[in-house]
């Protein structure tokens, strides 16, 4: 008898001109939505049918935006489940010719000995604005569940106009509670979100916030900024009260335009 697991994989190659929707391909288990939007942002949905992400499984999604305002998010969290072998992969690259993207996912959740690796590429062109928001949760601590070991590798690379501008680096190999529990790095917390804004179009609100307002007792925020980026870092004891103080803050900087399912 072969019992050999059935691996996952999707696809997306998605367009838009002048915020019309141009071509939309989807295969796989990937799909892509788009409910009804009152707001200048047009909000794109993509949703996961396979429920979560493990070993061997394959995504990659292309997005090209020109003379568009889109929030890109996702219908609920994502799961990495245990795995062993080949990681799970996700490949995305967005490319921006004068338009202004919202990368609004919500959040990245690692089981115990996840398998993954991540790669997130950008291309920023004329006078185009990004803001990323993405959260990684380390166990769903709620539920009793910890992240001991696994394999994470995260690598984002922005293009300003063709010029490398900034890169994020994050991962793990082997063991993960070491380093979640360490007080010179995670110090006991569970739940990470990295907030960054390439261009004009958000700056000067960002640049003079009083980021202390939007922490709680759970969470610490920290900024900082320079070549017309901002780079926002915050940490959570867990998901919960870093979600609260992230939507509180993205609340404020995007005037309230939040994707509807975050409130869902």
């Amino acid at each position: 008898m072969d019992l050999t697991l059935q691996k996952s994989f999707g696809k997306l190659d998605i367009k838009f001109e002048k915020n019309s929707l141009k071509k939309l391909y989807q295969e796989g288990a990937s799909k892509a939505i788009m409910p009804i939007s009152y707001t200048k942002f047009k909000e794109l949905v993509l949703v996961n049918t396979s429920g979560g992400m493990t070993s061997g499984d394959n995504y990659s999604n292309e997005f090209n935006l020109s003379g568009s305002d889109i929030c890109i998010t996702t219908q609920a969290a994502e799961k990495i489940y245990s795995g062993f072998g080949e990681p799970a992969k996700l490949k995305i690259d967005i490319d921006l010719k004068k338009s202004n993207l919202l990368w609004l996912p919500q959040e990245l959740i690692l089981f115990n000995q996840c398998n993954f690796s991540r790669r997130i590429n950008v291309n920023i062109k004329n006078n185009s604005n990004l803001i990323m928001s993405e959260t990684t949760v380390y166990g769903r601590t709620s539920m009793g569940e910890a992240v001991e070991t696994g394999y994470f590798s995260d690598i984002w690379k922005i293009f300003f106009e063709g010029k490398l501008v900034h890169v994020e680096a994050s991962g793990f190999d082997g063991n993960i509670s070491n380093f979640l529990n360490n007080r010179t790095t995670f110090n006991n917390n569970y739940a990470v979100n990295t907030i960054l804004s390439v261009g004009k179009i958000f700056y000067e609100k960002i640049k003079n916030l009083n980021i202390k307002k939007f922490e709680n007792e759970e969470v610490k925020i920290a900024i900082s900024e320079w070549d017309n980026k901002i780079l926002i870092r915050s940490i959570g004891k867990n998901s919960y009260y870093l979600k609260f103080a992230i939507t509180r803050l993205l609340s404020y900087i995007l005037d309230n335009e939040l994707p509807k399912v975050w409130n869902s």
